[in-house]
């Protein structure tokens, strides 16, 4: 996983979730890492910063250079400032493809 936005604010949103005992956001990292290792197409997961509170956006690029996946890695917080529809309301991170 290459994390394209600055490391502190990557560093933020990882203190932030730990401070909260939140272990949606490892969950999502794990997923995504999960990606990474499909043996049929491997990639490597991109991850930036995203204007929602405590969020991010990813790329799948794959090592021609494609990209596959562009998704988000959102934080639905209270108040849920992510604007992303939630067909099952919950407080955490989700990933949005």
């Amino acid at each position: 996983m290459r994390i394209m936005c600055n490391q502190e604010y990557y560093e933020q949103v990882v203190q932030y979730a730990e401070s909260i005992r939140d272990t949606s956001l490892q969950n999502c990292m794990e997923r995504l890492k999960a990606w990474e290792k499909n043996p049929d197409r491997p990639c490597e997961i991109e991850l930036y910063h995203d204007w929602a509170p405590y969020s991010f956006g990813f790329t799948q690029r794959y090592p021609d250079g494609s990209r596959g996946i562009v998704g988000g890695l959102l934080y639905h917080g209270s108040p849920d400032e992510s604007f992303a529809v939630q067909l099952t309301p919950f407080k955490g991170w989700q990933i949005h493809t």
